[in-house]
């Protein structure tokens, strides 16, 4: 519970600097940082610890099946909605904060050891579709055509990509660079909540029947077909627990980001991302208890 308020904490923090004299593109600095340094210290020190089983081929695949989940419950409940509204659902409902959001809330909830999970969750799933699904979105919707080398190039020059090919090689690290690896670790959930509090926002000016619809299919709705399936195939476990949060996660910030660049129903779209993290603080240790009971 103590990690929980920590988080609320620091996303009110966050949330707070935009009233000081900081820069709009604070986030964006922080974002850099933990993409280059964070996010790759905590996969060096958390890919040695994953055990090869049938579980992670369950964790690659969810992202998918939540995509073709978000794609029918789209086509049932949005197809009449205006087209750049349309447009930003469909990067925001398939496309979760899986890593940001996603990695500080599993530390909470469940502990490090769900984060190997939720790394193969996010860098196998959520980042692939974001490059790929993503920009054929945009590209769909804003007429445009889609370059194929330059989403290649976003996905084998990432830096958590990367890493993660590095971290498979390599394997445990060397004992006199773990501390240091530890520390670099350690800067990733204070930066990425500070980073997700600073670029919320929470005012609802308009589609509030949207809005509803979208929260409880993307919070509450498709995690919970998740949880079902699990449950009758008796996929439990750290592997288990790790995966459902990860496809119960909020709206994707970048995604978010993406939409509102492309013009996709700005307000709406950082309403969502924003009351989205606001509301997943609470479904997520629903979702969490709820696992652990049966």
């Amino acid at each position: 519970m103590e990690q929980i308020l920590f988080i609320l904490f620091l996303l009110t923090l966050g949330y707070s600097l935009k009233f000081f004299e900081f820069p709009q593109n604070f986030s964006q600095s922080l974002n850099l940082f933990i993409i280059y340094i964070s996010f790759p210290a905590t996969i060096l020190l958390q890919i040695p610890k994953i055990r090869f089983d049938s579980s992670l081929i369950i964790t690659a695949v969810t992202p998918y099946f939540v995509l073709l989940l978000s794609l029918f419950f789209l086509f049932l409940f949005f197809k009449d909605a205006p087209k750049n509204t349309k447009a930003a659902l469909f990067l925001l409902l398939p496309l979760g904060n899986t890593s940001f959001f996603g990695f500080p809330m599993l530390e909470a909830l469940t502990g490090k050891e769900a984060l190997p999970y939720g790394i193969v969750y996010d860098q196998f799933g959520s980042f692939i579709l974001l490059a790929i699904y993503g920009s054929f979105i945009v590209a769909f919707f804003s007429g445009t055509s889609l370059n194929t080398k330059q989403v290649i190039k976003k996905i084998v020059t990432f830096p958590p990509a990367i890493t993660l090919v590095a971290a498979f090689g390599i394997g445990e690290l060397p004992t006199v660079a773990l501390p240091y690896i530890e520390l670099l670790s350690k800067t990733l959930v204070p930066l990425a909540i500070i980073s997700v509090g600073f670029t919320m926002r929470l005012r609802l000016d308009e589609d509030r029947g949207i809005f509803a619809r979208f929260m409880a299919i993307k919070l509450i709705v498709i995690p919970m077909i998740v949880f079902g399936i699990f449950k009758i195939f008796g996929f439990g476990g750290i592997a288990g627990v790790s995966t459902l949060l990860e496809s119960a996660m909020p709206p994707m910030i970048t995604a978010g980001a993406l939409a509102i660049n492309a013009g996709f129903a700005p307000k709406l779209t950082a309403s969502l991302v924003g009351y989205g993290i606001v509301f997943a603080v609470a479904t997520l240790w629903i979702f969490e208890y709820l696992f652990t009971l049966g």
